[in-house]
């Protein structure tokens, strides 16, 4: 399979922002004509502030001030939770998702590329579909959407290029959103990963678009969207032989693309449908006392009605497999080839069809005990297509006769919270929720969370405490799968979670200690033949994390501290430390462009990190050698020119010293050192 880039990363830039003057011209007159006042606040469900005064005062006519509030949909979409717009310089250097949704992970060493976490916290409960597992940069579920609210259109370019040209990285995003009236926003946003990568057969092609609105009046809201996703890589199965990179004098390859690897045209490939539609009903009213003089009318409910519909299918394909068998002389990749020895071309499909129906009490109605209250049921359907032992099996020449099996399962559940999000001082909540019918018969949940603000001296500290029980039951392709080179069938018990974290903030002293630990039974996990297993061994394990940011003078080092226990570090391998320290030296020049400059410092200790295995999109447990131990060093330039971000970095600065360990798992190196750059540019009418 053949993953090109149609356009040089220039070019598509320039056609991007030619075409974002051409819409954004249109829309911002239309804008003007609609909307002669400021529009105002996102939700009524807790999504922020209205607009403030002097934007209300605004005459028609004159310029509107710019004022955007965007949220996301909290506790299963009945609550919008704020989300604080992102124009920061700090951090804007952090490209990776891997890194910026964990310090502790392993990767394949090319962007867009799959990868997993290695904390604790960042564990998975559930893996509805775990073929998308590793994938969750690009497959983003819908409490991860946000939504807008914008007095002006908005819209945000960014791009990010690493050469050199014939083994480039780019990544291109574009965010448009404006409202039609006060109540009533609107948007699109599309994101592209288009990597040839460092090392030959790495190639990411992963897209993301999604269209999404959002209504709220006085007695109706809506918010929803449709989103396609799409992954296709190039899956090279890692390198012949690491001496190639761990001796590299001893060779005469050049550049990093010219090492030998395992394959060459094998590839995965995902594509996701998603439509998500959540609506919300206020039913009566009740005058809440917001001041000794003064009443607010209030919703005293709240109906909601949720439906998520999400289609999934991938390939797994292997082009002139007969060719690598003949070639690997007896020493194939893969162990086995169950159906056909001229090529592999595996496909599995999952539909899930939920709806969801809430009655929620709002606390503010409830002038008694002071508390929220929500009850729902869900409903979900799920549907499989998958591989199945073909009718006729194919030899060197001929392929088999495929046939595909499916499968439909549905389950129902109902499950109920009460909740004090309200105030400053102390918030909590508590919910269970217990599945009633279908394959998940007899799972449940307990949860529970607590929140408390207070004053130390002159400081202020929030403490926090969160955990649950957990019974659940494997998915359906961790239980079953037949495939060219994989297969299995099994009878997995349900998995017993207990999961307790908590932590303290200390914002004006920029200090945060936090902590989770799990205790697990019956434990699904991938083992040394990259197959599904269920250990009986009791699992514990530990996480503490500590975050300081040291500031004198212009000088910062922000630092992240790692420590974790695995009691079973065969079944659930985490290195042992963890570090992330970003050091720089920030100031303004000509009193308008502020800049931060500084280096970044990543590392692990030495720990059996998991492999991968490209059939499968999984990584899973090896003991065939340890990876880290190794410091990689990125020196960044941040720049920050009104409405304009900017980075310019120099990755894996230190390559080759102390040593050539720089491995993220077995047979993946990390990506040589290289430049890249990155603009984020923001338009506000």
């Amino acid at each position: 399979m053949e993953i090109s880039i149609s356009l040089p990363g220039m070019r598509r830039l320039l056609i991007v922002i030619s075409l974002y003057f051409a819409l954004h011209l249109g829309l911002n007159a239309q804008g003007r004509q609609l909307t002669g006042m400021p529009q105002g606040s996102p939700a009524t469900r807790g999504a922020g502030a209205a607009l403030d005064s002097e934007a209300a005062a605004t005459p028609p006519g004159d310029r509107i001030k710019h004022i955007i509030k965007n949220w996301h949909l909290a506790d299963q979409g009945t609550r919008a939770d704020s989300v604080p717009v992102d124009t920061l310089s700090a951090g804007f250097q952090i490209f990776n998702p891997a890194y910026r949704a964990a310090i502790a992970n392993v990767q394949l060493g090319n962007i867009g590329a799959a990868w997993m976490p290695a904390m604790v916290s960042e564990m998975s409960l559930s893996r509805p579909f775990v073929f998308v597992e590793n994938l969750r940069h690009v497959f983003t579920p819908p409490q991860e959407w946000l939504y807008f609210n914008t007095t002006t259109p908005y819209t945000n370019l960014y791009y990010q290029y690493s050469g050199p040209k014939a083994r480039s990285e780019e990544v291109l995003s574009v965010l448009f959103t404006q409202n039609i009236n006060r109540k009533w926003n609107f948007g699109f946003n599309y994101d592209l990963t288009s990597s040839i990568g460092k090392y030959n057969a790495q190639k990411v092609d992963n897209r993301h678009f999604r269209f999404f609105s959002s209504y709220s009046g006085e007695k109706y809201e809506v918010h929803g969207g449709y989103v396609y996703n799409k992954a296709a890589h190039l899956e090279n199965g890692g390198i012949v032989d690491e001496d190639h990179v761990l001796n590299p004098d001893s060779y005469d390859w050049g550049k990093s693309n010219n090492i030998p690897v395992r394959f060459y045209s094998a590839s995965n490939r995902v594509d996701n449908h998603r439509l998500y539609l959540n609506q919300a009903l206020k039913i009566g009213t009740v005058a809440v006392g917001r001041r000794e003089d003064q009443t607010t009318k209030m919703p005293l409910g709240t109906a909601i009605h949720s439906l998520h519909i999400n289609r999934n299918r991938r390939v797994h394909q292997i082009d002139n497999l007969a060719k690598l068998i003949n070639e690997s002389e007896g020493d194939f990749f893969y162990k086995n080839i169950y159906a056909d020895s001229t090529a592999t071309c595996d496909s599995v499909y999952y539909t899930s069809v939920s709806n969801t129906i809430q009655l929620k009490f709002n606390e503010e109605a409830n002038a008694l005990l002071r508390f929220g209250l929500r009850a729902y049921i869900t409903n979900e359907i799920e549907s499989y297509k998958f591989p199945v032992e073909p009718l006729e099996y194919g030899n060197f020449s001929t392929p088999p006769k495929y046939r595909l099996g499916d499968d439909n399962s549905s389950t129902t559940l109902i499950g109920g919270q009460i909740f004090k999000n309200l105030g400053q001082n102390f918030r909590w909540n508590a919910g269970m929720r217990f599945f009633f019918q279908g394959y998940r018969s007899g799972d449940s949940e307990l949860t529970g969370a607590a929140e408390s603000r207070f004053r130390v001296m002159k400081d202020s500290a929030a403490v926090f405490a969160n955990g649950g029980l957990y019974l659940t039951s494997p998915s359906f392709f961790e239980t079953r799968y037949y495939s060219n080179h994989f297969k299995w069938s099994e009878n997995f018990d349900k998995v017993q979670t207990m999961r307790l974290g908590g932590g303290i903030k200390i914002p004006t002293r920029r200090l945060e200690l936090t902590t989770e630990a799990r205790f697990i039974n019956d434990y699904v996990f991938w083992n040394n033949e990259a197959l599904p297993e269920q250990t009986s061994a009791f699992l514990t394990l530990i996480e503490l994390k500590l975050f300081k940011h040291f500031t004198l003078a212009n000088l910062h080092s922000k630092n992240t501290i790692l420590y974790q226990i695995s009691s079973h570090q065969t079944i659930v391998p985490l290195p042992e430390w963890s570090i992330y320290s970003s050091n720089y030296f920030e100031n303004k020049l000509f009193k308008v462009l502020f800049f931060q400059l500084g280096f970044d410092l990543r590392y692990n200790s030495s720990w059996y990190a998991p492999a991968y295995m490209p059939a499968t999109g999984q990584f899973y447990v090896q003991n065939q050698r340890k990876v880290g131990d190794y410091p990689f060093v990125d020196v960044f330039l941040n720049m920050q020119l009104k409405r304009a971000r900017i980075f310019i970095k120099y990755d894996h600065v230190n390559m080759g010293t102390p040593s050539n360990q720089y491995f993220h798992t077995v047979s993946y190196p990390a990506s040589p050192r290289a430049l890249r750059f990155g603009v984020s540019w923001n338009f506000y009418d």
